[in-house]
């Protein structure tokens, strides 16, 4: 609607002039970049906006610039409002219209009339639009730091088993979990002691029988023991002249009842019952004698003291009662399971209520919470590495993960099949490192200083290479081919090769450049 209205406001006569070829010399072409250009041309020429709401006069813009037409339209990205519907909407399209038609007009009459009065302009334009505005940073000279790569795991750097050496007892508490950090000697575990409470108190009594036994054989017999001893002597002769005495008397008179029964006087029956007594008399005579002879050698005993092997045996006695208290406060002790060393638990095996072996382990302990880094190097690469080298250590999955560990060890063994060898690392205390994490390790093996750049000023190319463009004297710029090497901190790049330490290089813009072109440089 814009283009038929602009045409007709147009006289005929020049619409047949403008029909014609342009003339370069009078009316030079703008090129497709020079949008900017046309802008400041098109508002440097009209003096008078046209007739529009302030706060649009910013949006007019020239978006196309067709020769034959002269068409320059008016974008408008706000939003419309309720307002501008039915007869307003028209009326205010065709204001629009005829004040962009005018606007226009007045324009091209213009731009003509300088490029016929100044034909040097143009050229100038050209050369003005052409010059790309860049940022550019100076070659550096800094010290960098040689860098091997490589994947590792994390260990305990010693892993100590807990178990319990008591067998057969119940797990009656646990004081410890997962994660916690125990000092050596501090109780982890406490099982069911009283059977062996039990056994202790009957061992201690067995110790004190055994003691005092000892010490009466030690101090001797007393002077009213022996008396006692003698007396007893005294009545057991006593009870044997008595035995003696009826056992005579029984004798004579089973010889007088066996005249009368051969006589016939007295019965058989009688007889016998003589000659029974006469066999209950020896028997007591025996038994007289026998108490006479034990009473004897108590007496004997006790005047001639304690014999030394006797006091040997009774030592002998407490000593083995003793060494049963030992035996039974040693499993006593075996029912609080203590930290062999200092270090955090790792993990826990050990259950209330579960009944204890000594080949099962309760705990697995991190000896002083100390990790380690293993990581495996090729075998090619192991004379770049020494103890004490710094590594910086990050994770895949937590990028806040950022260590700072030393080499410690290198393991003399190099893998058969995988030819790689393990460096240990030691890793400094975090409580977010577990045994089993995989991180990556960058193991400084040498610095040196080189020249260095920003990472933008570096171009990748399709064939693997890199180019980097360097900002001649006459503004122009030069695709340089550069080889990179160590990827430093603060988004910068070491140059191994193709630039000079007085080079300047182009960093914001680099990639619409090619070679040849010319820039302006801006702070």
């Amino acid at each position: 609607m814009f283009k038929e209205a602009f045409d007709d406001s147009i006289p005929e006569s020049e619409k047949q002039s403008s029909s014609k070829a342009p003339n370069p010399e009078s009316n030079p072409p703008f090129l497709p970049h020079d949008k900017l250009q046309l802008e400041k041309i098109f508002f440097a020429n009209n003096e008078e906006t046209p007739h529009l709401p302030g706060d649009k006069k910013d949006k007019l813009t020239v978006s196309s610039f067709d020769r034959e037409a002269d068409i320059i339209e008016y974008r408008d990205d706000r939003p419309s409002h309720p307002w501008l519907s039915g007869g307003r909407a028209v009326l205010l399209g065709i204001g629009i219209g005829v004040g962009i038609t005018l606007v226009g007009t007045r324009f091209l009459t213009s731009s003509g009339q300088k490029a016929a009065t100044s034909p040097a302009a143009a050229p100038i334009a050209n050369v003005q639009a052409t010059a790309q505005s860049v940022t550019v940073a100076e070659v550096k000279t800094t010290s960098v730091n040689r860098t091997l790569k490589a994947t590792g795991t994390v260990a305990a750097f010693e892993m100590i088993p807990v178990t319990s050496q008591a067998t057969g007892l119940q797990i009656q508490q646990v004081l410890v979990d997962e994660g916690d950090f125990v000092q050596a000697g501090q109780l982890l575990v406490k099982l069911d002691d009283s059977v062996l409470q039990a056994q202790l108190i009957q061992a201690q009594a067995a110790v004190a029988e055994a003691e005092a036994n000892l010490e009466k054989l030690r101090t001797g017999n007393r002077s009213e023991e022996i008396a006692r001893a003698r007396e007893q002597v005294r009545m057991a002769q006593a009870e044997l002249v008595q035995a003696e005495s009826d056992l005579e008397l029984a004798k004579k008179r089973v010889d007088g009842i066996e005249s009368l029964e051969a006589e016939g006087a007295i019965a058989r029956d009688r007889l016998d019952e003589i000659i029974n007594e006469e066999r209950s008399k020896q028997s007591a005579l025996n038994s007289a004698q026998a108490k006479l002879r034990e009473s004897q050698q108590q007496l004997q005993e006790l005047e001639t003291g304690t014999r030394r092997e006797e006091i040997a045996q009774a030592a002998a006695q407490l000593a083995q009662a003793k060494g049963q208290v030992k035996v039974v406060m040693a499993q006593l002790k075996d029912t609080r399971v203590i930290a062999p060393a200092s270090g955090k638990i790792a993990e826990r095996n050990a259950r209330i209520g579960d009944i204890t072996s000594n080949s099962e382990k309760l705990f697995t302990l991190i000896e002083n919470g100390r990790l380690e880094l293993r990581v495996k190097i090729p075998e090619t690469q192991l004379p770049l590495i020494r103890t004490g080298q710094s590594v910086e250590i990050t994770s895949d999955v937590d990028s806040r993960l950022k260590l700072v560990g030393r080499v410690r060890e290198i393991v003399p063994v190099v893998n058969e099949e995988s030819r790689q060898a393990t460096v240990e690392v030691d890793l400094p205390s975090q409580n977010n490192l577990k045994p089993g994490m995989f991180l990556r390790a960058s193991i400084t093996t040498a610095s040196a200083t080189s020249l260095t750049v920003p990472m933008g000023a570096i171009l990748p190319q399709a064939d693997g290479n890199a180019i980097a463009y360097v900002v001649q004297e006459d503004k122009s710029v030069k695709a340089q081919p550069v080889k990179t090497g160590e990827l430093l901190s603060g988004d910068r790049v070491e140059i191994v090769a193709g630039l000079q330490g007085s080079d300047r290089v182009v960093v914001k813009g680099a990639a619409y450049l090619k070679d040849g072109d010319r820039v302006s440089v801006v702070q």
